[in-house]
């Protein structure tokens, strides 16, 4: 044994006494790999280890049973000069399990650079090895995790390029590990999502928070479609406390939000067909409902079809005629028309109120179309009868009929795409729970957007709604003709009734006046003759004469009163000819013009020049005239100036129309119903026979009155009589009396 070894092996021995109790191996072998020197912990822990002991190799601490490689190259003469550190597995001790032992080498050299030895230190690292092994057994389950996840999971570095890329990454956007590795994450990311700033977003919510959680959002495929992703990211830390890069889990939602959109769509559907309903229910003009589904079917807020046809079934000639129309003639006229509506219009009711279907302008085109179209219903095999006949919505696309249901497929007629300038579009029928009332043409030939099954059976369901409100429609225009026929033979009745009792009442009248007639009419005569036999008798200036005149007159007036009764009970036929009304007034007017001046009233004409002719009965239709325009003169006795009677007479549609006003007190409201009834009057001296007789009069000629009045201002009688030739007024003469 070399000197060096052996001071090494005092220098040992010294310092067992310090570190005796701690659990490290040491121990010295010479040149051949001989044992010199152990500490007491080895010889406790290997008791079979004793000085003198060759060991085969540097790695053993006991003899092996047989050479392996470690045995053979450490035969070699430079095991031992490079210090080194080695860990090795072995039953050492009393404990059945086995130990992990990491030894160090350290060459003891002489001073020429010779080694004359080894000292080898050994630790048990069994604690710490145990916790490497479970390290490792959960970073393979790790792995193994992160692999087979069907969520893509990658990491990324500071620089945000992608560094980890499992299956589930593969599967969802189809680029492979090989071509991902090293790529920036924004591969993933959609331009318009990049220009809105989402990526500075996530940075900022992982800087601010560590973490961002279910970040619905959308990546790209690597064949370019969008995929909707749920992205939850956290950083992820160095031993020394620093961010080396960030995690990143994305889930595949895109099914779920395909559910969600369907459920959207369905939801903002239901919506249209309600908003709708509440629309069409609010009219119950036919041709109004047919404007508004037009428009709902064409409305960037409706189904947004480019155009819409409707065609109507003609019962009595049996085809189906086109009805009205709606769209654009050009893309340019599209854009701007729902531009302009969209801008400040975002509800389908706001879009209905406010836009009309222009016949002559917009809209003028597509109705030119639909004008041309007249399908008979006996040629059954047209698309539109085929349609109507079936109840069916067919879809017409590129020339071909399409029907899922039935597995149709044939071509369309070509008149009609001929004449819609356009080969793709849906057809769907309108018909009421008893009968067929028309069909519906939608398409997209402005912008060719494609039609999807959501648009045909948004078409269907609109349609549903159309002919339910078109049936209402109908039935509530029924209703209203039967309300009418009702209220016009109760109407009827009513006249019927009052007529009746207005015969009752001159019937009764008739039979006083002829006794009346019979009982004072012969003492009037007495009366009346010696009254003016004593006029002719007695001196001028006479008081007697004076008396017998007041006698003589209410004699007259009497005989007066019983000829009106007379008249009303038993109205006497006209003698009809053809009469100047302007005459009549003007005789009227001439008899009347001293009494208005006497009170210092005004009276106005407003006569036409050519003469107004009528057929009737000269001195009845005076008679009229004369009572109305007395009863204005009474209607102003207690005006004490400023009255005025305003006679105008013209011609105005086939009758010769005449005013006669006055701007007296006025009729109160309550008694205009009464006021042409025999005896009402509201006078304290009248008979209530003059309007009442002005009725009856008018009536025999075919004509009507009627009254318009106002508190304070007056009354006008407005009295109506077939003209026999019809003269329009051509001048007009004004003139005042008084």
């Amino acid at each position: 044994m070399h000197p060096l070894i052996h001071e090494l092996k005092d220098i040992m021995r010294l310092l067992d006494r310090f570190v005796g109790h701690y659990p490290i191996y040491l121990y010295l072998v010479d040149s051949s790999n001989t044992v010199a020197w152990f500490n007491r912990y080895m010889s406790e822990m290997l008791p079979e280890i004793h000085v003198g002991q060759k060991l085969p190799c540097k790695n053993a601490l006991l003899p092996c049973d047989e050479d392996c490689i470690e045995c053979i190259t450490s035969r070699e003469d430079d095991w031992h000069k490079h210090p080194e550190k080695r860990q090795i597995k072995t039953s050492a001790g009393s404990g059945t399990g086995k130990q992990h032992l990491e030894f160090f080498n350290l060459p003891v050299y002489q001073e020429d650079d010779i080694v004359k030895g080894a000292l080898r230190i050994g630790m048990d690292v069994t604690d710490n090895e145990r916790i490497q092994e479970k390290l490792r057994e959960k970073e393979k389950r790790f792995s193994a995790i992160v692999k087979t996840s069907t969520d893509a999971i990658i990491f990324l570095d500071n620089e945000e390029r992608i560094i980890n890329w499992n299956k589930g990454a593969e599967e969802i956007f189809g680029y492979t590990e090989a071509e991902i590795i090293g790529q920036h994450i924004k591969i993933l990311m959609p331009e318009e999502l990049l220009d809105l700033g989402e990526l500075s977003h996530i940075r900022n919510e992982l800087n601010d928070k560590g973490a961002l959680k279910k970040f619905e959002t959308q990546r790209r495929h690597k064949d370019g479609r969008l995929v909707y992703v749920d992205i939850s990211s956290s950083l992820i830390y160095d031993e020394k406390g620093k961010i080396s890069g960030a995690s990143e889990i994305i889930k595949d939602i895109d099914a779920r939000k395909a559910l969600e959109f369907e459920l959207l769509r369905t939801i903002l559907e239901l919506s249209k067909l309600n908003e709708l309903n509440e629309i069409l229910h609010r009219t119950y003009e036919e041709r109004e409902i047919l404007r508004i589904i037009l428009i709902a079917i064409t409305a960037g807020e409706g189904l947004r079809f480019n155009r819409a046809f409707i065609l109507m079934l003609d019962k009595e000639e049996q085809t189906l005629k086109g009805h009205l129309a709606i769209g654009p003639s050009d893309a340019e006229e599209a854009s701007r028309i729902w531009s302009e509506l969209n801008q400040d219009y975002h509800y389908l009711r706001d879009i209905i109120q406010i836009y009309k279907i222009d016949l002559e302008g917009a809209d003028k085109k597509v109705n030119e179309i639909v004008s041309q179209i007249e399908i008979p219903l006996s040629h059954q095999d047209h698309i539109l009868t085929r349609a109507l006949n079936s109840k069916r919505v067919i879809y017409v696309k590129d020339g071909e009929i399409a029907s899922p249901a039935t597995n149709i497929a044939d071509s369309c007629d070509s008149d009609l795409i001929d004449l819609l300038k356009n080969d793709t579009f849906v057809a769907a029928p309108v018909y009421s729970k008893t009968e067929p009332l028309g069909v519906i043409i939608a398409d997209n030939c402005i912008n060719r957007r494609e039609i999807t099954p959501e648009d045909i059976e948004g078409l269907k369901l609109f349609a549903s709604h159309a002919s339910s409100a078109i049936e209402n429609a109908r039935l509530y225009r029924k209703l209203e003709d039967r309300i009418q026929e009702a209220q016009d033979a109760y109407k009827q009745l009513a006249e019927n009734q009052e007529k009746l009792l207005r015969a009752e009442r001159l019937a009764t009248i008739g039979e006083m006046s002829a006794k009346i007639a019979h009982e004072i009419r012969n003492p009037l005569v007495s009366i009346g003759g010696f009254a003016r036999l004593i006029e002719r008798k007695i001196p001028e200036n006479s008081q007697v004469m004076q008396y017998a005149r007041i006698i003589s007159e209410q004699v007259s007036h009497l005989e007066n009163i019983l000829g009106n009764i007379l008249n009303v009970a038993n109205p006497p036929e006209p003698v009809k000819q053809q009469v100047n009304i302007n005459k009549v007034l003007r005789q009227v007017l001439e008899m009347m013009a001293p009494a208005i001046r006497e009170r210092q009233h005004r009276l106005v004409e407003i006569l036409a020049d050519q003469p107004l002719l009528v057929n009737g009965d000269e001195k009845m239709l005076h008679q009229a005239f004369l009572n109305v325009i007395k009863n204005g003169v009474e209607a102003l006795e207690h005006r004490k100036a400023d009255g005025e009677i305003r006679i105008h007479a013209r011609s105005e549609d086939g009758n010769v129309v005449v005013e006669i006003t006055d701007n007296g007190p006025g009729i109160e409201k309550s008694l205009l119903g009464k006021i042409f009834s025999a005896f009402f009057t509201t006078k304290s001296g009248g008979t209530g026979l003059g309007l009442s007789i002005v009725n009856q009069i008018v009536e025999s000629h075919n004509g009507r009155i009627d009254v318009t009045t106002q508190s304070r201002q007056g009354s006008t009688f407005h009295i109506l009589l077939p003209e026999v030739v019809g003269v329009d007024t051509v001048d007009v003469s004004l003139v005042e009396n008084g």
